[in-house]
């Protein structure tokens, strides 16, 4: 219900007299009953999971089935921010150690010039295996010692025992390959997956080339079978196996752990995880967890804890999706298996065993390799990893000097090469007019015209009090979630209205309204989406300071900004208070709400008489010049390429 209310514009300055702790009382309580953001957006992204279910589970041929999997690898090559070139290996080996029943190559190999990515190659006793051997990958999960970990050098002995070659190599961050200092694992992920959305790439985009890269090192080699792959890995390796064998043709036999459920219940449980997990707008163009199992046309074991963090509920109906997919499209169904085990999460002995099991039958053409679930589970009892063998362990597995590969002459940090789309987007850049910047900017954002946002509004308390007229109200956008506004008018309205909008809540501008009121201001104060009663959260993105980042991270799976987001309820806000007051709006920004509200001026200027922005982030340009950590609330995905968000408000 739309709700009109009348103000008059006085002709003369008046000075009112404001009664302390009127507005502070004013700006103060709850105003929309109904929940918070992060509840709103994860109704929409469960809304948008279960859509991109459907789209599977519709599929009635294997026609349909293959040409919807080659759509979705495409939308999803895009979002990554494209594949590289390849450029020559110059893979190095620079020892060989013999074990109990195999032996261990350590080398390191360039995913991409000076993109180092430190291996070790596990090989079978050659007196009882003879080359070609078929292989596999391991993929790391988030243990800080990578390659080195025991659980993983474990199912690489284990692999390389039976006639396998498995190549284990470090992720970005971890293990050997540190790229900053102080920045490794999951909040090295993260502070680079930021800073890589502002310039179109991301996390994904270079850790599933060092996977790809992996298996062509793998393609160089004579003594290893080719014409098709193993891939495994648990956690964060889960991740990595999971997006390799959904983009890489050859991968032809996958063993996810601990990792595939489905986006809904993960961002209800526990939120999004890390940055390489999270896609711009996977779940708008088809890509969700089903997804990664489907469209690589790999065979694909699952693997789960029943008290894992990512919901074992979440694995069950992705794994019925993809076997009603498989039913439906005339898919092999022996193609697509589950192993679930007991317990917490982590790469459990029974889970390496059902593994191997799983490349036997695929690598080996082993149809005795039978999986007996319940044979899997008695593994676990009583297992003591410390007795038995798990490979060359954290030192021993160490490549290079120091165990640090920016000790390679030639070494360049991924960091440097955001610097280097930076520096060519700076170059591409020609002067625009406000119309060209505005189209820009509502493009790469997000942001709806202001026609076609079909606000909204219902006022829920109209009071004087001390002179003050007090109006509550909720708005709305089309398709957006209810946001609360405080407008206070003084008993003679003598100057332009202004807006107030921050990271604190409408609480914290109680004495700047008290000010502009005594100087005959109208003055609106809000909450945007993520700020003020609307900024609390069940869960915070890793620890992060501040709650809105779990909201943008969800924002940014359905292919949105927070920023837009927040930048249209500007808009919004503004051309409400202003058409009453028959005025532009003198806009007040502070904090990280700055950089939505130099979106909403610069995407509908003629709204603003005026803005001025306080304590906001630094720039984006600035961000990555310098690798800072820099929060997915304050990135517009791929918008640097075109502008930096303080270039809108010089």
């Amino acid at each position: 219900m739309s709700c009109h209310l009348c103000f008059a514009l006085a002709s003369v300055v008046v000075v009112a007299s404001v009664a302390a702790g009127t507005v502070e009382d004013a700006l103060d309580g709850k105003i929309v009953p109904w929940g918070t953001s992060f509840r709103a957006v994860c109704e929409e992204v469960v809304a948008a999971d279960l859509a991109v279910d459907r789209s599977w589970t519709r599929l009635k041929s294997k026609s349909e089935y293959e040409a919807h999997g080659k759509a979705v690898q495409s939308s999803f090559i895009r979002a990554l921010g494209g594949l590289p070139e390849k450029c020559p290996l110059n893979a190095k080996t620079v020892a060989t150690v013999g074990c109990d029943g195999y032996r261990v190559e350590k080398l390191y190999f360039e995913s991409l010039p000076g993109v180092f990515v430190t291996a070790n190659l596990y090989l079978p006793d050659e007196k009882k295996f003879k080359p070609p051997y078929p292989a596999f990958l391991v993929s790391c999960g988030h243990a800080g010692t990578g390659k080195g970990d025991s659980g993983y050098g474990r199912g690489c002995a284990m692999g390389a025992q039976q006639g396998f070659a498995a190549l284990i190599y470090d992720p970005i961050g971890q293990g050997e390959r540190t790229q900053i200092p102080d920045t490794n694992n999951c909040a090295g992920h993260n502070r680079f997956g930021s800073l890589a959305a502002l310039v179109g790439r991301s996390t994904a985009q270079f850790r599933i080339w060092d996977g790809m890269r992996a298996m062509d090192y793998l393609d160089s080699r004579t003594d290893i079978r080719h014409g098709g792959y193993g891939i495994m890995g648990n956690s964060g390796g889960g991740t990595l196996t999971s997006l390799i064998m959904s983009l890489d043709s050859r991968v032809k036999a996958a063993a996810p752990s601990c990792y595939i459920t489905n986006i809904r219940e993960l961002c209800m449980a526990i939120g999004p995880q890390d940055a390489e997990q999270n896609t711009f707008g996977q779940l708008a163009f088809g890509l969700n967890h089903a997804s990664l199992v489907l469209m690589g046309g790999n065979a694909v074991r699952l693997h789960c804890c029943h008290a894992d963090m990512f919901p074992f509920s979440g694995s069950m109906a992705t794994f019925e999706t993809v076997r009603e997919t498989a039913r439906n499209c005339g898919l092999p169904m022996d193609r697509y298996g589950m192993t679930d085990v007991p317990g917490y999460h982590g790469w459990k002995e029974s889970l390496r065993l059902s593994s191997l099991a799983w490349m036997r039958r695929w690598l080996m053409d082993d149809r005795s390799a039978v999986i007996d679930v319940m044979e899997c589970r008695f593994a676990d009892a009583g297992f003591d990893i410390g007795k038995f063998d798990s490979g060359l362990g954290a030192k021993g597995s160490r490549v290079v000097e120091k165990g640090d590969v920016r000790n390679l002459t030639g070494f360049k940090s991924i960091y440097e090469y955001l610097k280097d789309d930076l520096a060519a987007a700076e170059k591409r850049r020609a002067g625009r007019s406000a119309g060209e910047l505005a189209a820009v900017v509502r493009k790469r954002a997000g942001i709806r015209r202001v026609g076609d946002m079909d606000e909204k509004r219902r006022v829920v308390s109209d009071e004087r009090k001390d002179g003050i007229r007090i109006v509550k109200e909720i708005l709305a956008l089309k398709g957006g979630y209810a946001f609360p506004s405080v407008t206070l008018v003084p008993e003679e309205v003598a100057d332009s209205p202004i807006l107030l909008v921050g990271d604190g809540g409408r609480k914290g501008w109680a004495k700047e309204a008290e000010t502009a009121l005594r100087g005959g201001h109208p003055v609106m104060v809000a909450d945007v989406v993520g700020t003020g009663e609307l900024g609390t959260a069940r869960l915070k993105f890793y620890d992060a300071e501040n709650p809105d980042e779990n909201v943008a991270v969800m924002y940014y799976l359905l292919g949105k900004s927070l920023v837009g987001v927040r930048a249209e309820q500007i808009v919004a806000l503004a051309k409400l208070h202003g058409e009453r007051f028959g005025k532009g709006v003198d806009m007040r920004a502070d904090g990280r709400v700055a950089i939505a509200a130099a979106h909403a001026c610069a995407s509908e200027r003629a709204l603003f008489a005026s803005v001025k922005l306080s304590h906001g982030p630094m720039g984006w340009a600035e961000a990555v010049s310098t690798s800072a950590a820099y929060p997915f609330a304050n990135v517009v995905h791929g918008a640097l390429l075109d502008y930096d968000w303080k270039d809108l408000v010089e």
